[in-house]
This record gives structure tokens, C-alpha cells and sequence, in this order.
């Protein structure tokens, strides 16, 4: 029969052959479907493509579900946001271009009752608000329990459309802030000296887009209520609210660019402010897969020498028949694509279901988030992991491309298709690289830190077992035994050790820095900072504080002056011209930053590059040769080179900038242009309060606008109680204690380890296909070198204790090297992010190594039993 295909007329219609190589394929594929290196090819396979199409459909579904919440909560067709209000000449230029507009003010403020604070969004709004949806309240708290947590189709089932906002004297709470101040209808509360009756529970502003990751309480009052509280204008947000069609909103772009372009716009027909924080956070986690697709390769490696032999062999069975290789390539080409369709409707099924839990678990954020299957996404995804296997795959196709029959028949797997191994899994990487990669730091820190742990595991497992094999080579025993033997198989164990071993070390890194982050953090704060940060305080707030605080006793550890600053332009260019890449520097310079300004370098800083202005004066007084030039060399410097800045390493990093770039600020009603003359980084030791962008404190002078501090205090539990009068007092003082900001901070942490764990889980999987992998490619010679073993008179029982000593032994490099990369990692990452030190917990580093080494050699030694089947006839009859 198989003569009989293989010798087909040579005439033959080339559609009518390939159907031929497809049956024989198919053939081939049921006799091998059960075989352990298919399965194993299937896992693998299986895991990644899982992941990268869940990954695929999430991010497709967050994107979707920002597109719906732009086009349902802009509240208008296009909206203009800034911390001023529009001139009257400006105010008639837009209404000029558009065709109707409802002006809300927003001010972030404390408000309190009965002892109680909180720190909300207080909304003023007119009789013409809203000005597109509906403005969903209630005059009963659990009328709209379940609404406060939806968008307009929740709402809309509970609360009761509102023709316009609250009257004169009156505010309307969220349901949030009604439990937190434990409000009831018809309460007073009391901000900044006036009155206000809670008269409504607010559920549903038809404008509240989401912007970032804001959770602030709401609540709304009457615009003339904002006049008579007497607001510093510079602390209030006013957003202006547009209906325009596309041609109008097109002018209106321009419009803003040219004449207000530090002004926030965002439209319908735009993308989502956080659309690009998005495309990012997948970005990271595409970028993370890179260990995904190398653990793949290793296992697509091991298995390869299988699927080798195999398809050779058949190769060779072909072309003695007189077929060429073409066909043997495509029986082999076929037979491998048969395996991924055999694997898509499995796949299919499990991702739907764990996109399901995921958009589960992020509706608690992204509240009304649906699922929903995305097809061309899927498709897209699908496409690229076939294509990368294929890639992977590839050195099975050459050896029979460039065998011969002899050859084929002893099963030479070295010459090119080793190398075509080596360059196809480099080729990959660096295209998953190249493809996620929006952030040069990100991607050398992360590329970095697998490189060096590789090339530890390789350096400890030939290390240890060379040094082990000579150092016991004069005594006897199973323990040299098992050292002499691991060192004649040194390639294939290093594979094997470093499978494993990337995975714990990615289990162990992120686990424990995410464990270890929290306690060093809030340690760090409140040795340096306090327990309250004062994060906005004006200069008439901050004198009261002072002042305050002496008489009651309270330490003020530290105070910062800045300025509010919106970068417009980079070397002449926009922000959005000079870079689209997203990343978290971009995403806060859209917004306006705090500008700080010194005369000397401050202690938490030191000099990354270039030179700061306080060494400057320093060299040029120097120069002068006595204190009198001196001073002269800094009256010359304050005077003609205050127009320069120094910026944060990492933002010049992300941002792509260089030592004197030249970037103008929007500051007060002010375009100033700095120079970048130094870069500087965060040295710990003096506080945690540090800006990203410094200026000389000679340029304020000459700068007119709002100036602000930051401030850390340490309160004794007795004087907490002095904190509602102090709000009273000053409503939009921005105050937050160090609990409340470690809370904050739990709660990411707590999302990052849901993420990373179900990350880890994908790892866990491979790093078992990587063990099982190299088990199933070196079973022939396991089974033989038993088969040697027993015929010099031992037991299976001495083969199975060698097996034991050998796992064991695998799994300490595995996690001896796993721990030594986390914490040189660890060292790495603390001391270039947060400039601190690394102090791990050893204890749980040691149970985390007992864990490691038990699960790693338990799982070999089982996977391994098939091995001891061997025996002497078996070894008599292969020889």
C-alpha cells in the first residue's frame, strides 16, 4: 500500500498529489497521535497558544469597552479641559465654532461630618447641565445601590432621570460617600464655612468619562455655590462641554492647538484618553511572554530530536522507493499542521473560558465590561503562533532537506538543521521583542535580567557538575557515579536546568519582589515621611501648617515648593509629534506636572548625567579663585541661565531624551523654553518627595504662577483628631495618610499577583513539558544506559536510586540558580527604581528552595519510571 502511494504517476495532477501526501500524512499523524513526544508537542503548543489568544481577546475587549465609553460619557461630541477658564474673547471664538456649550467646574476637596472626612470631587453645574445623557439620582440611598456601580443601563433601571443639577444651598452624594460620611437625606454639611443640604443620592453623570485610574467619591453642587466657598481659581477644573458635528469639531482642533494648546481635548470621533495606557499594559505583558517563547523553543528543542528521527527515517523509506524529498517534506509539513487544527477547537475552548473569567474579574474596575469574542483579533493571534511554531519547527524540514539516504538512515541530526535551531528560536525572541517593545528601559531591564539568569544556569550547571565529576572521579559510589554521567550528557542537562530553572526563577522573582516591595516601601515611608503626606498645599495653607503644627506639637519632616507645568513642546516639535510611543512618562505629561525648583542639588538626588546648576555656580566660582567671584560667578549664573531644567533618568529614557533637548512648558498663562543641562536619579536616605523635572531657583522670579508644596508630618495617635478642624479650615488642602496610601498600594499589588499568578501558572505548565520534553528525547539512551548498567549485575533498584541522586541534583542547580538570579534581580531592579536595598526574606527564600527541589526531582523521578523498563535482552537485541 505504501508502495503503492508513494508510486504515483509522475503525471499526475499536483492537487491530486497533494491529497495523496495529505492521506499518507493523516496516516502517519493517528499512528503518532498518542506517542509521548506528540503529546508533549501539543502541550506546548497548546499553552502559548492559549495565552497569546486570551491575551489577544482581553485586550480587544478593554479596547471595545473604552471605545462605548467614550462615545457614552464624553457627555458631549467634544470636550476642552484645563485648569483655567477661557478668556471671554476665547469663550466667543468657540462659540463662533460650534454649536452649543455647558461649562462644569471641578475641585478636588475634603468634605466632613460628625468627625469624618473625605476626600471627594465636588462638581458645580449649572440649569443647562447636562448637556447630552441623562443625570440618573434619587431621593432614597438603595433606589440606586445597584446603579452606583453601573453606567447609563443600570442606572436607568433604578434612578430617575434629572432635567438639570442641584439648586442653590443644596449637594448631591454619591452612594459611596453617603456610606463613607454616613450621611442620610436631609443632612448638613459643611464646606469651607457654608452650609449644604444633602438633598439627592447622585448615581449617574452622563460625563464622567473615564480619564485614569479614579476612584474619588462625587458629589455635586450649584455653580453659584462654587462662587460664594471663594476657591483659589488656579485649584478649579473647568471642562467645557461641546455639541459639534465632525466638520466643526475638525475647527475646533485646530482651534485649541493654536491658540490654548496646554487644554486637554478629547471627541468622539478621537481615541480614548486611556486607550494607549492599555496598549501598553498589553504591550508588558507581550513583552513578558518573551520567557513563554523561550521555554517553547527549549521544549520544541528536545523534541525536535524525535520528530527528527522519525520523519528521516520515513524520508529515507521514500526517496529508496524512488520519491523525491519534496515529498517527504510535505508528508512532514502536513502531518505537523494536522497536530495545531487537531489542537485549535480545544484551545478555542479553553479560551473562551478563561477570557470569560478575565473580563469577569475586570468588570469590577471596568464596570459594564462584556464579553464578547472577537474574530479578526483571534484570528490575527492564531496566525502569528502557527507562524512562530513553524519557525521553531523548521530544523526538522531542512535535515530532510539536506540529507541524503545514508544519511537519513543513521540519523545524523548535527550539521545545518542544528544551527537553523539555534537562529530560529534567536529570530523569534527578537521579534516578540521588537514587536511589544514600546519602551527601550523596560525591554533592556527585562531582556537583561533573562540574559543574565541564562547564562547563570548555564555557568552553575556546567560549573557545578564539572567541578563535581573531577572531585569525586577517585572514589566509588552511586553519587560519583551519577556525577560522571550527568558530565557525559553536559548539553542535554544544561537544557534541562535551564528550562527549569527560568521558571522558578520568574516564580521566585516576581512573588517575592511584589512581597517584599509592600513591607520595604511602607517601611522606607514612615521612617522618612511620616504617616500623612500633604500632597498640594498653598502657600497660605502651608504657613498655617507651620504654624499649626508648632503649637501642637506636630513634626513637619519635610516641604518642597512646586509649580504646576504643561510640557507642549519638544525640540519645536509636539508631545504627540515627537513621540507616540504610549508609556507612563507620555501618559503624565499630556497632564500638567509639578515643577520643582532649588538652589542646591536636594539630598534624595544625585547627578545621573550632565551638569546641575549648583555645581555649575560651584566650577565657576572656582574659576574665579575667592569667595568674591564666587558669588559674582552666581549672580552671572542665576541671571542669564535660569532657563534650564534637570529631568528624571528614566523619563529621558522613555521619552527618548538627551542632555540639551529643549522643552517648553505652559506655566501660568506662560510658553517658556529650558534646556536640559542634567539628569538626575532618586538616592534614598532623605525623604521619598522628589519631582520629575527641577529647575534653578533663580528662574521663579521670573515666572508667574500658583505656587504649591509638598509636605510630610508625623502625627501621634492622640492628634489625629486635629485633622477635621484642619479641613474645615482649608477644604481643597490634598491630604492623604500614609495607611490609606499603603492601602493603595496593597490593592495594586493585590492586582498585579492575581495577573503574574496566572502568569506563573503558563510557566509552570512549559517548565513541565520542558522536564517531560527532555526525558522523552533522551529516553532511548536512559533505557540503554540502565540496560548497561544491570548487565555488570545491579538491580533496577540501583538504576532507580541513580535516577533519585541525579534529580536531586538537577533540581539544587535548578534552584540554587533560580535563587541567586532573584536576588541579583532584586538588587538590580531595587536599586534602579527605587534606589534602595534588596533585603529578602531568607527564611522564605529557603522554604521556597525546599519546594523547588522536592516538586522538580518528584516530578523527574516519576516521569522517569519508564526508563528502569529496560533489560539486558533489550539491550542485546539493539546492539
Amino acid at each position: 500500500m505504501l508502495a503503492h502511494q508513494l508510486n504515483k504517476q509522475p503525471n499526475q495532477h499536483l492537487l491530486h498529489l497533494y491529497l495523496s501526501n495529505m492521506k499518507l500524512a493523516w496516516h502517519f499523524f493517528k499512528q503518532e497521535y498518542q506517542h509521548s513526544h506528540q503529546r508533549l508537542l501539543r502541550w506546548t503548543q497548546g499553552v502559548l497558544l492559549l495565552f497569546i489568544l486570551t491575551l489577544g481577546q482581553s485586550s480587544e475587549s478593554i479596547q471595545h469597552y473604552l471605545n462605548n465609553n467614550l462615545q457614552g460619557l464624553l457627555g458631549a461630541d467634544a470636550v476642552i479641559s484645563q485648569q483655567q477658564s477661557l478668556t471671554a474673547k476665547q469663550r466667543a471664538a468657540v462659540s463662533e465654532l460650534t454649536d452649543e456649550i455647558v461649562v462644569t467646574e471641578q475641585i478636588k476637596t475634603t468634605l466632613t461630618h460628625k468627625g469624618q472626612w473625605q476626600q471627594v470631587t465636588l462638581k458645580a453645574v449649572d440649569e443647562q447641565y447636562p448637556l447630552q445623557g441623562q443625570l440618573l439620582t434619587s431621593q432614597s440611598l438603595f433606589a440606586g445601590a445597584e446603579s452606583d456601580k453601573g453606567l447609563a443601563n443600570k442606572a436607568q433601571a433604578n434612578g430617575q432621570a434629572t432635567a438639570s443639577g442641584p439648586k442653590p444651598g443644596e449637594i448631591w452624594a454619591d452612594a459611596r460617600l453617603f456610606a463613607s460620611l454616613s450621611l442620610s437625606i436631609g443632612d448638613v454639611i459643611q464646606v469651607a464655612e457654608q452650609h449644604f443640604k444633602v438633598s439627592r443620592v447622585l448615581h449617574h453623570e452622563p460625563d464622567r468619562l473615564m480619564e485614569g485610574h479614579n476612584v474619588d467619591m462625587r458629589a455635586m453642587i450649584h455653580v453659584r455655590d462654587m462662587e460664594t466657598l471663594g476657591f483659589a481659581a488656579d485649584l478649579i477644573h473647568y471642562r467645557y462641554l461641546i455639541a459639534a458635528n465632525s466638520g466643526q469639531i475638525n475647527r475646533l482642533i485646530k482651534w485649541q492647538q493654536e491658540v490654548i494648546p496646554a487644554a486637554q481635548m478629547h471627541h468622539k470621533q478621537g481615541a480614548h484618553p486611556l486607550a494607549l495606557f492599555w496598549q501598553r499594559t498589553e504591550n508588558f505583558l507581550g513583552l513578558a511572554s518573551i520567557i513563554l517563547f523561550f521555554m517553547a523553543a527549549i521544549a520544541i528543542d528536545q523534541l525536535a530530536q524525535v520528530h527528527m528521527k522519525k520523519d528521516q527515517y520515513f524520508s529515507a523509506i521514500c526517496m529508496s522507493l524512488g520519491v523525491t524529498k519534496a515529498t517527504g517534506i510535505q508528508v512532514s509539513f502536513f502531518k505537523w499542521l494536522m497536530g495545531i487544527v487537531c489542537l485549535l477547537p480545544v484551545v478555542l475552548l479553553f479560551s473562551t473560558a478563561f477570557h470569560y473569567f478575565i473580563i469577569h474579574w475586570l468588570s469590577e474596575t471596568f464596570i459594564d465590561l462584556n464579553w464578547q469574542w472577537h474574530f479578526w483579533p483571534a484570528l490575527k493571534s492564531i496566525g502569528f503562533v502557527i507562524f512562530v511554531f513553524a519557525v521553531f519547527h523548521a530544523p526538522v524540514w531542512v535535515s530532510l532537506r539536506t540529507s541524503s539516504v545514508a544519511r537519513l538512515f543513521t540519523g545524523n541530526n548535527k550539521g545545518v538543521s542544528h544551527w537553523v535551531s539555534k537562529v530560529s528560536s534567536i529570530l523569534v525572541l527578537v521579534a516578540v521583542a521588537t514587536t511589544y517593545s514600546d519602551n527601550g528601559l523596560l525591554t533592556l531591564m527585562l531582556v537583561t535580567a533573562i540574559a543574565l539568569t541564562i547564562l547563570l544556569m548555564i555557568a552553575m550547571s556546567w560549573g557545578a557538575l564539572t567541578l563535581g565529576e573531577k572531585s569525586t572521579k577517585r572514589f566509588s559510589g552511586l553519587i560519583p557515579f551519577t556525577l560522571f554521567m550527568m558530565k557525559q550528557r553536559l548539553v542535554s542537562k544544561s537544557t534541562q536546568i535551564l528550562g527549569v530553572g527560568l521558571c522558578a526563577f520568574l516564580l521566585l522573582f516576581t512573588l517575592m519582589l511584589l512581597k517584599d516591595l509592600g513591607a520595604t516601601m511602607t517601611a522606607y515611608q514612615r521612617q522618612h515621611d511620616g504617616n500623612v503626606m500633604v500632597s498640594q498645599a498653598s502657600e497660605q495653607q502651608l504657613d498655617y501648617i507651620e504654624h499649626w503644627a508648632a503649637e501642637q506639637g506636630v513634626k513637619i519632616r519635610q516641604a518642597k515648593p512646586y509649580m504646576y507645568a504643561k510640557l507642549l513642546e519638544v525640540n519645536g516639535q509636539s508631545l504627540a509629534e515627537f513621540s507616540q510611543k504610549p508609556s507612563d512618562s507620555m501618559a503624565t505629561f499630556n497632564r500638567p506636572i509639578r515643577l520643582h525648583w532649588n538652589e542646591a542639588l536636594p539630598q534624595n538626588n544625585e547627578v545621573a548625567e550632565g551638569l546641575y546648576w549648583n555645581k555649575k555656580r560651584q566650577k565657576e566660582g572656582n574659576e574665579q579663585g575667592n569667595e568674591k567671584g564666587n558669588k559674582q560667578g552666581q549672580q552671572q549664573d542665576n541671571s542669564q541661565h535660569w532657563q534650564q531644567v534637570s529631568v528624571e533618568q528614566e523619563v529621558m529614557t522613555d521619552l527618548g531624551l538627551d542632555i540639551g533637548d529643549k522643552l517648553t512648558f505652559f506655566i501660568g498663562q506662560q510658553s517658556i523654553t529650558f534646556n536640559i543641562s542634567a539628569s538626575h536619579v532618586f538616592k534614598p536616605g532623605a525623604g521619598s518627595i522628589t519631582f520629575w523635572v527641577q529647575m534653578p531657583q533663580a528662574g521663579v522670579v521670573h515666572i508667574q504662577a500658583p505656587r504649591y508644596s509638598m509636605a510630610s508630618l508625623e502625627l501621634e495617635a492622640q492628634q489625629w483628631s486635629l485633622l477635621p478642624t484642619l479641613w474645615q479650615k482649608f477644604p481643597t488642602l490634598r491630604m492623604v495618610s500614609l495607611k490609606e496610601l499603603t492601602e493603595r498600594f496593597d490593592v495594586i499589588l493585590a492586582m498585579i499577583t492575581k495577573v503574574i499568578s496566572g502568569f506563573s501558572l503558563m510557566i509552570v505548565l512549559l517548565a513541565t513539558v520542558v522536564i517531560l520534553a527532555s526525558i522523552s528525547a533522551l529516553e532511548g539512551k536512559e533505557k540503554k544506559k540502565n540496560s548497561i548498567i544491570m548487565s555488570f549485575g545491579f538491580s533496577k533498584t540501583t538504576c532507580l536510586h541513580l535516577n533519585v541522586i541525579e534529580w536531586l541534583v538537577t533540581a539544587l542547580i535548578t534552584a540554587t540558580g533560580a535563587i541567586a538570579g532573584t536576588y541579583i534581580a532584586g538588587l538590580l531592579i531595587y536599586q534602579s527604581q527605587f534606589s534602595l536595598t534588596y533585603q529578602p526574606n531568607f527564611i522564605w527564600l529557603l522554604a521556597a528552595l525546599s519546594a523547588i527541589l522536592l516538586l522538580v526531582a518528584a516530578l523527574g523521578v516519576y516521569a522517569s519510571r519508564r526508563n528502569l523498563q529496560s533489560s539486558v535482552r533489550q539491550l542485546m537485541a539493539e546492539g
